[in-house]
């Protein structure tokens, strides 16, 4: 087994997963999901080329369901018994570290917002806009280090700003040596994720 190597290389970082969190006042189930996640098959609702969806929703914990996709799968996670909707990208995508961290970002709040938009849910479901979590799949690249994450900041601090607007956040990593990468951002303040989405896609074509 290679060694994962203690200088970060996130140049070069592809492998990037990026979830919302459902508001603790609302929930969404497997049960609900699965047949929107076919309808977004069926219809292109979402970017790039899904696939097909798989269940887990048998497992305490991490990812429900997964709309596996070419260039990326959408999931709908509970890891460490938080519930929300993960982009889990896969495929490369250009730009520096900033720009796909921003793209990456874009396709899970958009997912985020259907699911808020879709009438054919048992209940209507409200994500949170003052909280975001970056994940890191690659330990090669991106060791779970302090440095690694005094590098991520330069790309992370413009997508905080974009994504509230100047308010102030607290951005912390989560440590263990045999944990991925996973930096949590937090701001004090509140906001729907509506607004967050217009902000994101503000001056964009996608």
């Amino acid at each position: 087994m290679n060694a994962v190597s203690a200088t970060p290389d996130l140049a070069n970082l592809q492998r990037i997963a990026v979830k919302v969190f459902v508001a603790t006042d609302s929930t969404i189930t497997a049960r609900d999901v699965i047949p929107v996640f076919h309808r977004w098959i069926q219809t292109g609702a979402v970017n790039g080329l899904p696939i097909d969806v798989a269940n887990y929703s048998h497992l305490p914990t991490g990812p429900c369901v997964l709309l596996v996709g070419h260039e990326g799968h959408y999931v709908l996670d509970r890891t460490e018994g938080r519930l929300g909707v993960q982009y889990n990208r896969k495929q490369p995508l250009e730009g520096g570290l900033a720009d796909r961290l921003l793209s990456i970002t874009r396709h899970v709040v958009r997912a985020a917002r259907l699911l808020e938009a879709d009438a054919s849910l048992s209940t209507p479901v409200r994500f949170l806009g003052n909280e975001v979590e970056i994940v890191a799949q690659d330990r090669l690249l991106a060791p779970n280090s302090d440095e690694t994450l005094v590098e991520f900041r330069p790309a992370l601090d413009p997508l905080l700003t974009r994504w509230s607007g100047n308010t102030d956040w607290t951005v912390s990593r989560q440590s263990g040596p045999r944990a991925p990468f996973r930096v949590a951002a937090v701001t004090k303040g509140t906001d729907t994720l509506e607004n967050v989405e217009t902000r994101l896609f503000e001056s964009s074509n996608c």
